[in-house]
């Protein structure tokens, strides 16, 4: 009898995995909790992005399922990134606000659990820019001050773009200043800027914009390097590490830049069924063109700069498929290695 109930529970439960399946998108959705995960704690640019998507995407998805927020911090994105790819539910309720992946692919010697070419991508919202932000009354404001400076500056993972341009910079300008790692947090590294622990950090523009503005508006930072392909319209007076490197230094510059777009991506596990995925897309294309997200997305001061789901596949490609011989160069630059 025991085996018969054993075999009958299995049964069952096999029985409702399927018909959960065989759900159209909009009967999965409706009533359904979809949570956005992310590899960062609260209070940096990663958490000002989720809940803007978490309060405007819903009203798209067939269905209108509830959207909260989940933080997953660790390993530069990586933590976040292997469980969505491999325990997180394969089932459309779990959704990545990613960071960098093909880039800690490709530049993580351990930890990386995921392939990056194998995530269902929805599309990017933006691309991330970085720059060097030096706290006012710190030493490092400037590019002769990086060189001969005793400056200390902050990242989170070796993994994290934060430690890696920072490397690349060192290397780039024959900077004397040192980078340290460990911080889980961007808001953690905010805070041990303010009170001098560290003089600045590689920090994206959205967690100075939207989450300090007034540190611009006082002159509380100064920016003396942008890590992006082209100078920002902002920062217009402000050279790019492009810019400033020569060699293969620029050439690694520009690699590391072909990456931006995946930390402001969005993606589900390899498994989730194809008519969720297609669905989904359509629901993010149909976000990043709502007039009232893009107003939310100024009056917060993020800036939206979209790119499909194809273009966001084939710059993973490109990074993944890079040469073993050029990698072990990148890694070398950035400190990876």
């Amino acid at each position: 009898m025991r085996l018969f109930t054993r075999a009958a529970a299995a049964a069952l439960a096999l029985f409702l995995s399927a018909a959960a399946y065989a759900q159209t998108p909009e009967a999965f959705y409706r009533g359904k909790t979809v949570s956005i995960v992310m590899g960062t704690g609260p209070g940096g640019s990663y958490d000002l992005y989720g809940r803007l998507v978490a309060q405007h995407i819903a009203r798209h998805i067939p269905g209108q399922p509830t959207i909260i927020v989940e933080h997953m911090p660790g390993a530069g994105g990586a933590i976040a990134g292997n469980y969505i790819f491999n325990t997180a539910p394969q089932d459309g309720s779990k959704l990545l606000l990613a960071h960098a992946l093909p880039l800690i692919e490709k530049l993580q010697n351990d930890g990386v659990r995921f392939q990056s070419k194998k995530f269902q991508w929805l599309g990017a919202y933006d691309q991330i820019s970085q720059m060097l932000a030096v706290w006012h009354t710190s030493p490092g404001k400037s590019i002769a001050e990086l060189k001969s400076q005793p400056v200390v500056l902050g990242s989170m993972g070796r993994s994290h773009l934060s430690y890696q341009w920072a490397s690349l910079l060192k290397g780039a300008v024959d900077g004397q200043f040192r980078v340290i790692s460990g911080f889980p947090t961007g808001g953690e590294l905010n805070m041990a800027m303010e009170r001098g622990e560290i003089a600045g950090w590689v920090v994206a523009w959205e967690n100075i914009s939207g989450g300090n503005a007034d540190w611009l508006r006082d002159k509380k930072v100064i920016i003396p390097v942008q890590f992006t392909l082209t100078r920002m319209a902002e920062l217009s007076d402000v050279p790019t590490l492009i810019e400033l490197s020569q060699g293969e230094n620029r050439e690694i510059a520009e690699f590391l830049a072909a990456g931006t777009p995946h930390a402001r991506a969005m993606a589900y596990g390899p498994n989730v069924p194809a008519d969720r995925t297609a669905a989904l897309r359509v629901a993010f294309e149909a976000m990043i063109k709502d007039p009232a997200f893009l107003e939310d997305a100024r009056k917060r001061n993020l800036s939206i700069t979209p790119r499909s789901a194809a273009e966001v596949q084939r710059l993973a490609e490109l990074i993944v498929d890079a040469s073993p011989e050029f990698i072990t160069r990148v890694k070398k630059a950035v400190g990876a290695d």
